[in-house]
């Protein structure tokens, strides 16, 4: 039995008629002309990219033009702080990250320094200070940590003393608990021990070699974000730098 709804011979739907389909031609063929300028544009920029790029003459990042490193610097995410989106460098920002950067003598592309968007300063990272402390000629020995306790707020604490040796003198610094936990920080909650001895060695660092010694803790250092509780307030921590005797 044939069906009532079969298309007959010769008839035609309203979707079929001439017009229609010119339209829909139409409408095809402009599709495909801004597809096609899309991708001739995008192939231009990056033709330009390429020849701008031809004009590094090696891998040294302080040979790159200053404009040309800013238009690099400004297309790296940084990661942003606990609960904050990344976010990227404006064109000034960028600038200002590259001749700290250049002062210092780190890479704005390595791990070793990241830029606070928050106050537009350069910070260095412990790595950074360890290169820092071999370029100015230091020969800085392992550091060696020991767990320690006290007592605090009537609580137990604890922490991790760093000790540092650079030949004839050595530099200490304990990192407590109490004093640099941040509550809200996932890694902090995970490994605080080991975060405790980054924060003993970094700072330990500081004071062996005068690098980052005048910095002064920010409230994400401290763990004392406005809708977060604050951490207990107390005195800093005890510095000793002792210089040993010289063996005759």
């Amino acid at each position: 039995m044939s069906s009532p709804f079969q298309k007959r011979e010769g008839s035609h739907s309203p979707g079929d008629s001439p017009q229609n389909t010119g339209v829909v031609e139409g409408e095809r063929s402009s599709t495909e002309k801004a597809l096609s300028i899309k991708v001739s544009a995008q192939e231009n920029l990056q033709k330009k990219q390429l020849e701008s790029l031809g004009k590094i003459e090696n891998f040294d990042w302080k040979a790159v033009p200053p404009p040309m490193l800013a238009q690099m610097l400004v297309n790296i995410p940084f990661k942003g702080g606990q609960g904050e989106p990344d976010y990227f460098l404006a064109p000034w920002q960028a600038m200002i990250f590259a001749m700290r950067c250049f002062e210092l003598g780190l890479s704005p592309f390595s791990d070793e320094v990241w830029f606070n968007p928050k106050n537009n300063k350069t910070n260095v990272t412990l790595s950074g200070k360890l290169k820092l402390a071999r370029l100015q000629g230091m020969k800085l020995g392992p550091p060696h940590f020991e767990r320690v306790t006290r007592k605090f707020n009537g609580k137990e604490d604890y922490g991790y003393k760093c000790t540092m040796s650079s030949g004839k003198d050595y530099a200490e610094y304990t990192a407590w608990y109490g004093e640099w936990a941040v509550m809200r920080s996932p890694v902090w909650k995970e490994k605080p021990d080991h975060m405790l001895m980054v924060r003993a060695t970094e700072k330990c660092l500081s004071f062996a070699s005068g690098i980052g010694v005048s910095e002064l803790p920010d409230d994400n250092d401290l763990g004392k974000a406005p809708d977060k509780v604050e951490l207990p307030s107390v005195e800093s921590t005890n510095f000793t730098y002792i210089e040993q005797e010289r063996k005759q």
